[in-house]
């Protein structure tokens, strides 16, 4: 018996999800019954994907940044212009000149690939699924629940290839101090996960305060910290022996021992951008706590993903073209 069934409601077939299966399976099965829908996963860290007639069309994950955070990172959308939009924004925003119809829909794949790892790595999952419910954005661009999961299989491929450990993926990550290299050529997305790392922020929490891929944000963190340039906060029991020190302070009342390092705590820890509740949308980050990169870095080390350049308006296109001829 398949784990995705149907049950007839009027003339329609609607799914009926089965206890156990993954996303991916579920997705495929769904998308061959041609439905159109949001397929909810709830887990950690979960997020919706939205079918239409057996397409993909969007995918949201509260672990990546979403269409609107991106286009306003880049610059190409102000944030005052989401206020005046309306709901399905795309053609509005073609149209309004904010940005160009090749420009959208390559941004709308790129979160929809970026949030899609997430979502299909969602282990132990409960699965709901709501019919006629389309994508917020309203773009066009759509992509095969075979390509999909595909691509995401060759993503956790790459990060296996880029550094076989993954512990970097989730943790708080931090600068090496002494890296041990006289000068390293870094991206500039790798130089900014440098300067944002400050032992508090996980890739996921640094992606949503760049306005960057979280995928590729985990991946660059993974090149750096096999690089030795990154590393991940020492474990919390390698900071726990302070209990002897202060049991050994004569008159130090127990309760204020305690309350110290708990109040200093709170004192270091940064505000991190918030999604606005309801959404998969992030706020702005605090004014200040994006700070401004030095110019000029010499090279000796070359990491991967350095030698990067903006590609141009054709090159989108003959992008866009060869994702269409893949359908």
């Amino acid at each position: 018996m398949n784990s995705v069934g149907t049950v007839q409601k009027g003339a329609r077939q609607q799914p009926k999800l089965g206890k156990g299966v993954t996303p991916a399976k579920a997705l495929a099965q769904l998308a061959a019954l041609g439905v159109t829908g949001a397929l909810t996963v709830v887990g950690e860290p979960g997020g919706v994907i939205f079918i239409r007639d057996g397409l993909v069309n969007g995918v949201e994950s509260p672990a990546a940044p979403s269409v609107d955070r991106l286009l306003t990172a880049a610059g190409l959308v102000e944030e005052r212009v989401w206020e005046t939009i309306p709901s399905r924004p795309a053609r509005a925003l073609v149209e309004g000149g904010h940005v160009s119809a090749t420009g959208i829909e390559l941004c709308a794949l790129n979160a929809l690939y970026d949030a899609a790892y997430f979502v299909l790595s969602t282990e132990r999952a409960e699965l709901r699924f709501a019919p006629d419910i389309e994508h917020w954005l309203g773009a066009d661009c759509t992509v095969t629940a075979d390509q999909l999961c595909d691509h995401v299989v060759r993503q956790r491929h790459i990060l296996d290839e880029v550094h076989p450990s993954d512990v970097t993926d989730t943790a708080a990550v931090r600068p090496v101090l002494r890296p041990g290299l006289d000068r390293v050529l870094v991206s500039g997305l790798q130089w900014e996960i440098v300067l944002h790392a400050d032992g508090h922020r996980t890739p996921l929490e640094l992606a949503g305060l760049l306005g960057r891929s979280a995928y590729a944000v985990t991946l660059d963190v993974r090149r750096l910290a096999a690089a030795g340039l990154l590393e991940p906060p020492e474990p919390p029991e390698a900071t726990e022996p302070a209990e002897p020190a202060a049991a050994s302070a004569p008159t130090a009342p127990a309760a204020g021992g305690a309350e110290a390092p708990a109040n200093g705590g709170a004192d270091i820890r940064e505000v991190l951008p918030r999604r606005v509740p309801g959404t998969f949308t992030f706020e702005d980050p605090p004014s200040g706590t994006r700070r401004h990169l030095p110019a000029g870095v010499s090279a000796l080390a070359v990491l991967p993903g350095a030698i990067d350049k903006a590609p141009d308006d054709s090159l989108l296109k003959r992008i866009r073209s060869a994702l269409q001829s893949l359908r």
